[in-house]
């Protein structure tokens, strides 16, 4: 009889570790799922143009246009406005960013171009809102030299679930994480990027291209 007790325990231990495991990963699995719903995503797209303003200044305008493609809505208070120029550059510029960029790399880093201009993005509360499946442009001006061929653009956008308002004298690149109680920091992307890279041709053509590189 002892024996067929302790049979039937171990059977029954046997199954409550089974049910157990399997109700564990059921309700982690509702959970990360969940979670993840109720993230915010975005996706961002670029719409450039480019008009030649006095005989030597390129005007170009920036449309980023914000796809809220989440459940949540995304508010942005802090972003970042880059421009940097890909030509006309030098064989010897060229050379030492690939050197820097690709040789012996384990892991990819976008090359470091010439920056022309970073600007900081800022909005009051309440002032750039993206509700479920909406979308919202932002229009960024620049101008560039009229010898400057062609630019890269890259616009972020800061998830202010996860930042916060990045105080003013913190560069956003740097700012940390805000935390959930004491420790924990928020989990979620930083924020959401793209790049765009544009060609400027202008219907008069640019004699100075051949003159001047970096």
């Amino acid at each position: 009889v002892a024996d067929n007790v302790y049979l039937w325990v171990s059977i029954a231990q046997g199954v409550a570790t089974i049910i157990a495991i399997v109700l564990g990963g059921f309700f982690a699995w509702r959970r990360g799922f969940i979670f993840r719903h109720w993230q915010p995503h975005v996706t961002i797209s670029h719409d450039v143009t480019h008009r030649q303003v006095s005989p030597e200044n390129i005007h170009i305008e920036i449309t980023a246009i914000l796809h809220n493609s989440s459940q949540v809505k995304v508010e942005f208070l802090d972003g970042l406005f880059t421009v940097e120029q890909l030509a006309p550059v030098s064989d010897e510029y060229v050379e030492q960013l690939y050197g820097k960029t690709f040789v012996d790399k384990e892991r990819y880093e976008a090359p470091e171009w010439h920056c022309l201009k970073e600007i900081r993005l800022e909005w009051e509360k309440d002032k750039l809102i993206a509700e479920p499946g909406e979308k919202v442009a932002v229009t960024l001006e620049y101008i560039v030299p009229n010898y400057v061929e062609s630019v890269l653009i890259t616009t972020y956008f800061y998830n202010t679930r996860v930042m916060g308002k990045i105080p003013a004298e913190i560069n956003p690149r740097d700012a940390e994480e805000r935390k959930r109680l004491r420790f924990w920091r928020i989990s979620g992307p930083r924020g959401w990027t793209r790049t765009t890279a544009h060609d400027i041709v202008l219907a008069s053509g640019n004699p100075n291209l051949e003159e001047n590189g970096r």
